[in-house]
């Protein structure tokens, strides 16, 4: 296991990206990255996303705001606000997976915005996160972890979203099989700030880390922006 900590997405990436260098094969095990504050971005951090941005580019790997999008729509929260995310985004999906042999293309957001509970009933699994979150800060004594699943009465301090569906998940060994396996959010109420843990059972770090991270941290700026939270900690627009 190797922690590599630094405050923004940019610094922690290049740290991680030069320990993956001087490791055999380029890759290793139980990578965790703690980044302090995922929504900063300096001149040094922008320089850094213009340079890899542009490598990608011209060895014809994912651009990194394309890659951003498939974690969360920024764009269209940037348009519509809240109903850009959570209603125009999906209709768009829908309407591009129609055409699409894969129905499964581009469905990181997606997989956010629409489950399906017991019942065969569609919902929103982000709305329900930020509800929760918005209500639970009006307690003082309803912040104790759960260990399980919570009640669905209760209102917890956790809230997680599970990308990955053994449904339509359990026999693929590569291709569709998502990267990102959990996206877990708490509340940190000594700081009123919000806090995202992201598992990822495997990536491609130089295709994919740093446009995902960057996408992780429009989400956290998203569910903390729309939650009320006060502590939220940026400078200007998300990155």
């Amino acid at each position: 296991m190797k922690l590599i900590e630094g405050r923004t997405i940019p610094e922690v990436w290049v740290r991680a990206a030069r320990y993956l260098q001087d490791r055999k094969g380029h890759e290793d095990y139980d990578l965790i990255l703690h980044i302090a504050n995922p929504v900063e971005l300096s001149s040094e951090d922008s320089e850094v996303i213009d340079l890899v941005d542009g490598f990608l580019n011209t060895h014809g790997g994912g651009r990194i705001h394309t890659v951003a999008e498939t974690i969360f729509p920024i764009s269209d929260y940037v348009r519509n606000g809240r109903d850009g995310v959570f209603r125009i985004y999906p209709e768009r999906m829908d309407r591009i997976h129609a055409c699409r042999k894969d129905k499964r293309w581009g469905c990181y957001a997606m997989r956010m915005l629409r489950q399906t509970d017991l019942e065969g009933k569609t919902f929103n699994p982000l709305e329900k996160i930020i509800k929760k979150m918005s209500a639970a800060r009006r307690y003082k004594a309803c912040y104790e972890l759960v260990p399980g699943r919570p009640f669905l009465d209760e209102v917890a301090n956790t809230a997680e979203v599970a990308t990955y569906d053994p449904a339509t998940d359990r026999k693929p060994y590569y291709g569709n099989l998502p990267c990102l396996s959990l996206a877990s959010f708490k509340y940190d109420n000594t700081k009123s700030q919000v806090r995202l843990n992201a598992t990822y059972r495997s990536h491609y770090y130089m295709q994919r880390t740093l446009g995902n991270l960057i996408g992780l941290g429009r989400l956290l700026y998203f569910v903390a922006r729309e939650a009320g939270a006060d502590g939220l900690p940026h400078r200007g627009d998300p990155p």
